[in-house]
């Protein structure tokens, strides 16, 4: 193969900088590249290291309402045990809330307790006494009426007053069988289907008042697990909408290694997998287990990929590392497969 002298001094200028051109330097910069990449390819294909961060489970304490913050207990970086206070909202509608449903609640206890005991005797005599009375006012109409009549077949009365009086009689007729029915049921007591029915909205009060406590607890926030306060996201007065996080807690009960597995490792590293995790500024090994490894990559190329394109790609691990617990979160380390 042969070069002009225009491709020389282009070479000249551009690569070595001045320096004489000849096809030896030329074969040896090339070979220079080749072995460059055939060690960057062989480092990337022969290294067994993840690197990653510790890492705690991230607990979001979250608001069920949206009244305003009148206490916060605690402190970003604080220690919490599970049922400690960090922040207490204003409970005043929600205890006025627990209130009416407690009385309605005792309404409902007491309308069941009167149909279970049946009708008192007083409430029979008073029925009693109205069918007596009504039964009267019958006569007394059906006398009326009668007279009305013989009037009126007499030519001595108007038609309309015969209407009123016949009226009154089957007005009185209609009571009598009303109180009739009002005192037969009082002696016959309650039904089950009464019964059924009172105990149901008992039932239904009963749930309303266990509804309204739930509430009034919940505005005195609690840790729902023991561990670390990350951060308190709200002050003092701030009214945060229903459903919003309010602060953070690292769970103390699992401390794990956060990894990213390169693509040429995933098929050895597996659930249950022995990992040896070194922690920065700390000269101890430690040991873990594999406990996950996401099934999707954490970068995906648009495009087909390609031998080139898989080796970018990464999987997210998670390493239990359970004599790691005094160490912060945060912390980087290198996870490496124990030496056989």
């Amino acid at each position: 193969m042969r070069f002009s002298p225009l491709y020389w001094q282009r070479c000249n200028h551009k690569i070595f900088q001045g320096q004489p051109v000849n096809r030896r330097n030329l074969l040896s910069l090339l070979l220079s590249v080749c072995a460059a990449i055939a060690l960057s390819s062989c480092d990337r294909t022969e290294t067994t290291y993840m690197v990653g961060t510790l890492e705690r489970d991230r607990i979001d304490v979250v608001v069920e309402s949206d009244e305003p913050i009148i206490t916060i207990a605690v402190a970003d970086g604080q220690t919490v045990s599970v049922g400690d206070l960090i922040l207490e909202q204003d409970p005043t509608r929600a205890a006025a809330r627990l209130a009416q449903q407690v009385g309605l609640r005792n309404q409902a206890a007491a309308r069941l307790a009167e149909l279970q005991r049946g009708p008192r005797v007083e409430s029979i005599r008073e029925a009693r006494a109205k069918l007596e009375a009504s039964r009267v006012e019958e006569v007394n109409a059906l006398a009326i009426f009668n007279r009305t009549r013989e009037v009126y077949d007499l030519g001595l009365s108007r038609e309309a007053q015969l209407d009123r009086d016949e009226t009154n009689y089957k007005t009185a007729v209609a009571k009598v069988k009303a109180d009739s029915e009002a005192l037969d049921r009082l002696l016959h007591g309650t039904t089950i289907e009464e019964l059924d029915q009172a105990e149901a909205a008992l039932e239904a009060s009963e749930a309303r008042v266990q509804q309204a406590q739930l509430d009034l607890e919940r505005t005195r926030i609690r840790a729902p697990v023991a561990g670390v306060v990350d951060k308190v996201l709200f002050r003092m007065g701030e009214r945060p909408s229903r459903g919003t996080t309010i602060a953070v807690v690292l769970d103390s009960s699992r401390v794990f290694a956060r990894v990213y597995v390169p693509e040429h490792l995933r098929a050895r590293v597996t659930p249950g997998k022995e990992i040896d995790v070194k922690i920065d500024g700390v000269d101890d090994l430690f040991k873990g287990r594999v406990r996950w490894v996401s099934a999707d990559a954490t970068f995906t190329p648009y495009f087909a990929l390609t031998e080139h394109d898989r080796s970018r790609l990464s999987f997210l691990a998670e390493i239990d590392v359970p004599d790691a617990m005094d160490l912060p979160s945060g912390i980087p380390l290198q996870a490496d497969f124990p030496a056989e």
